[in-house]
């Protein structure tokens, strides 16, 4: 039965978070809705075989994203595509390093926990590599939302810098 309930306080949690039209609102509703009610009931679950099946279907909607015309824009720009990878690669591996020293938090979850990624790709990698999946989620969660709140007027700011000079 928590299963059950477990699926439908996400599919709620989602479905708020959509109507409130929070940037990616069903898979941020869907988390902290599970959250809250696995932190206050602890009857939260959700069977391995579910876990697979939501990674095949998250691997099936990324693998859709790609198109020709994608591919040919990646190899337009290959070389500031690879300066960048490397560029976030070292960053989150010094400052997972750093997580893991100055907090303590286990290696692999302060990797995942500060590795370029989504929340549902991240904590899918920090359940396979037995990580602290709700610290994972919770420093990505935090991330994206800091995005999603303060980058907007940055970039704003900057276009209006550029475009004016």
């Amino acid at each position: 039965m928590s299963t059950v309930q477990t699926l439908f306080v996400a599919v709620l949690g989602g479905l708020i978070g959509l109507r409130l039209r929070i940037p990616a609102g069903a898979l941020i509703g869907s988390i902290v809705a599970s959250a809250l009610y696995n932190i206050l009931s602890s009857k939260g679950y959700i069977p391995y075989n579910f876990r697979l099946v939501a990674q095949m279907v998250v691997g099936g909607y990324i693998g859709l994203s790609f198109s020709r015309n994608s591919l040919f824009q990646i190899k337009s720009s290959i070389l500031p595509l690879i300066i960048m990878v490397v560029g976030m690669f070292t960053f989150s591996i010094l400052m997972g390093l750093f997580l893991h020293k100055v907090a303590g938090i286990d290696l692999a979850t302060a990797m995942l926990g500060t590795a370029p990624g989504g929340i549902a790709e991240m904590s899918i990698l920090a359940d396979s590599y037995g990580a602290d999946v709700s610290i994972v989620a919770s420093m990505h969660l935090i991330r994206i939302v800091s995005i999603v709140i303060f980058l907007p007027p940055v970039i704003r700011k900057v276009l209006m810098l550029l475009l004016n000079h």
